[in-house]
């Protein structure tokens, strides 16, 4: 039952994060922040796929011990998509605030 619901979860939280930070982007115009704010969204949604994938293919199938590879690596792309999200951060502060 928790494959199947975290799995759910995972499917609705990205599907929901991707789109909105496409929608975003779209309608931001010639405002730079909310373009920025629509690409962290999505850095964020697609980053959270390489972990939440794997663990949901973990959890419905052999389980997350034999998928142990895919989980670290994904981990591993989650990071340092984690550090991209805070470095556009960091420039919609300057924009802001400088």
């Amino acid at each position: 039952m928790q494959g199947i619901m975290e799995t759910l979860f995972d499917i609705l939280y990205l599907s929901t994060v991707i789109i909105m930070g496409i929608i975003m982007i779209k309608k931001s115009g010639q405002n730079k922040q909310y373009r920025l704010f629509g690409i962290m969204a999505v850095i964020l949604g697609c980053g959270d796929a390489f972990h939440l994938v794997p663990r949901a293919y973990g959890l419905l199938t052999t389980g997350l011990e034999a998928n142990a590879a895919a989980l670290g690596v994904g981990k591993l792309i989650t990071s340092i998509t984690m550090t991209i999200f805070y470095v556009v951060l960091y420039h919609i502060w300057r924009i802001r605030y400088d």
